[in-house]
């Protein structure tokens, strides 16, 4: 048994629901429940304030459709045609949104954590951590794979990128999804650089990340 804090979020798979549930219900109370009974820390809604002045947000971080390859010059119609080919989201998530509307809600919903975190006189230093990644940096591109570049639109959230950027505590952002592992650095105009990293997990074959912070 690991005697530290253990913080969880979920996967786009997670959502999937079961017979008597919905997605929806999954994200807001199920998952966050059974997080709660076994004394996880559930990143979606709460930060978790470590000490040393170390602090870590998260978010699943639904894609927007912003990391779409741009060689294809697809439009949100087009994106929209291509999922089912790429991925069971489009047949297991129920939801009533659309994945840019609820991207945009994740987002939001991080980015007031950040806010707080960064308002925070007693955490200096924030380490993000998302499932879908959020910066170029994570991202594995290759114009000539089709399935590849027909997939890029599933894979992330720049959007949400560009507004962790400018907060000046983040030093690292890590994220899933891809299971391709993916090192990089974010340059920053008057701030310190951003550390990424994809964890390089796959399906029952668990894998970590170690941070220096």
């Amino acid at each position: 048994m690991i005697d530290c804090p253990i913080a969880i979020l979920p996967g786009n798979s997670d959502l999937w629901p079961d017979h008597d549930s919905s997605s929806i219900m999954k994200f807001e109370h199920t998952l966050p429940g059974i997080a709660r009974d076994l004394d996880y820390h559930w990143l979606e809604t709460e930060p978790l304030l470590l000490p040393g002045g170390v602090a870590i947000c998260g978010s699943i971080a639904w894609y927007d459709y912003s990391t779409a390859e741009p060689a294809l010059q697809q439009n949100n119609a087009d994106i929209l045609i291509a999922k089912p080919r790429c991925t069971l989201d489009a047949q297991r998530v129920n939801w009533e949104y659309s994945d840019p509307e609820f991207a945009q809600l994740c987002r939001e919903r991080l980015l007031r954590n950040l806010t707080a975190i960064e308002a925070n006189p007693a955490v200096a230093q924030l380490i993000v951590v998302t499932h879908m990644p959020v910066f170029e940096s994570q991202l594995e591109r290759d114009p000539s794979d089709e399935e590849l570049s027909l997939a890029a639109a599933y894979a992330g959230n720049l959007t949400l990128g560009e507004e962790i950027r400018r907060f000046a505590k983040v030093t690292h952002v890590v994220s899933g999804h891809t299971h391709a592992g993916q090192n990089g650095i974010v340059e920053r105009d008057g701030l310190p650089p951003i550390a990424t990293a994809v964890v390089p997990s796959d399906y029952g074959r668990p894998r970590w990340v170690t941070l220096e912070i």
